[in-house]
Parts: structure tokens; sequence; C-alpha cells
């Protein structure tokens, strides 16, 4: 018996809080002595409510809402950008085309950041963006018309980037708990705590509270694996296999093949 593992950092901020709270609740039913974690426990409490605290102060921020309205925003303008070059794949031009596939190869690259956490949406539309200054990607970006594109993705990242310092700016005024490190702390006596229950089932120890727990631990992370599998998807989920996206996937083998 063993406690399967979970990629806790793939949890958005309030399904990793849950998470915590369900394991938090579930120690103390069992109690944290008779589980073996009298010493650990304790450290891993201390390190949830500094997170508590940190997720506390975002959920009370009037900047919140204006972030997730942003990013709307500027998910609406990469999904257009993205439309706008592809519209292009079917230009009677092979020029047109040509310049087109020079741009299509570094979206194909990043896939769809408008899915990605907020955090890493912004840094790779950054990066994205560094791709089209590049001599060639420029002079596709301007024989296909699509500056004001480029130009209004720019301004809408760098907006919920300012956004979302504002907020920093706001809760250090608050807290000296950020929700970055304080859920890495909280991850670090998560694992720990998990090792410790392991060992002692490697140990062979007759525990039925111990055994009891870890059942029910087992589903609560099973449940989270689920969120986390629908939230990201399952790599080589079932998808129609048209002629299309075959030869889109020769397409992005070829020009994985022209950028290396």
């Amino acid at each position: 018996m063993s406690i399967t593992k979970i990629s806790l950092e793939k949890l958005k901020n309030e399904p990793h809080v849950q998470f915590n709270e369900n394991i938090t609740s579930l120690i103390e039913q069992f109690s944290p002595a008779q589980l073996g974690l009298g010493a650990l426990y304790p450290l891993y409490k201390a390190a949830f409510t500094n997170e508590l605290e940190a997720l506390s102060i975002i959920r009370k921020s009037e900047i919140t809402p204006q972030i997730l309205e942003q990013d709307g925003i500027r998910d609406s303008v990469f999904r257009g950008f993205s439309d706008a070059v592809k519209s292009f794949r079917n230009h009677f031009d092979s020029e047109y085309r040509a310049a087109t596939n020079t741009l299509w190869s570094v979206l194909l690259h990043y896939g769809n950041v408008a899915k990605k956490p907020l955090d890493a949406e912004t840094a790779a539309i950054n990066d994205m963006l560094r791709e089209f200054e590049q001599p060639a990607r420029e002079e596709a970006i301007d024989k296909l018309g699509l500056e004001m594109w480029i130009e209004k993705l720019r301004n809408e990242n760098e907006k919920f980037h300012q956004l979302t310092m504002d907020r920093f700016n706001e809760a250090f005024t608050k807290t000296t708990h950020r929700m970055k490190t304080t859920r890495i702390e909280t991850d670090k006596y998560y694992r720990a705590m998990v090792s410790h229950l392991e060992y002692q089932l490697l140990l062979g120890e007759t525990n039925p509270v111990l055994n009891e727990c870890v059942i029910k631990w087992e589903a609560v992370v099973k449940h989270y694996k689920d969120i986390l599998a629908a939230e990201f998807g399952r790599k080589d989920a079932a998808k129609p296999k048209s002629k299309i996206i075959e030869v889109e996937k020769l397409e992005e083998n070829k020009f994985k093949v022209t950028k290396s």
C-alpha cells in the first residue's frame, strides 16, 4: 500500500488550498499522533496557515476582478491573432503562405497560451513576442499586415502584468506571506508526511488507523488528480483523426526541424 504522487505545483491556488484542507481534516480525524506525524504535522499546518493567509489577501483584493477581466481581454486578442495567421495559410498567393508559415511555426511551438496559468501565460506571450521580433518574422508580420495585432497583444499583456504587480504591492503592505513561497513550503511538508507514512507501511506495522487513513488519503489524491486531468487534458486524448490534423502534425515536425 502506498500514496499516489500528485503534481501539487500544477494545481491552481483555490484547488491547492482545498486539497490541503481535505488532508488537514483527514489527519486531524485520525490524530497526528496515531499516524506517527506528531513532529511533522505542526510544521505542515504552520506552512498551510501561511498559505491560507496569503490566499485570503488575494481573495479580498479589489484588483483581482480587474486581473481576471484583463486576462479575458488578452486571451481574446491572442485567439484573434492566431485566427488571423491561420486564415493566411489558405491564401492563393504562395508568398503569403510562405510568410504565414514562419509565424505559424511559432504558434505551434507555444500552443494555446490562453490555457496556461496566469503568470505562465504572461511569460509565454513575452517569449513569443520576442520570437516575432526576429527579422524574418518581422518581415512576415509586415507583409501580412499583422502589426496592429502584435502591438495590441503586447499592450494587453503588459496591462495584465502591471495589474499583477499592483496586487503584489497591495499584498506586500498587508502580509509578509507570498502565495508562491507558502505553497512551496506546504508542498515540502506534505511530501515529507507522505514519505513518513509510506515508511511506516513499508515496515509492515499493524496500524489499522494508518491503513484506513491511507485509503481515504488515496481517495482525496485521486479526486484532485482528476481535476488536473480535466483542466490540462490527458496526453494523447481521443481527438478526431482527420487528414487536416495529420497534415498539421507533419507541418509541426517540419517546422521543428527547420528551427533546429
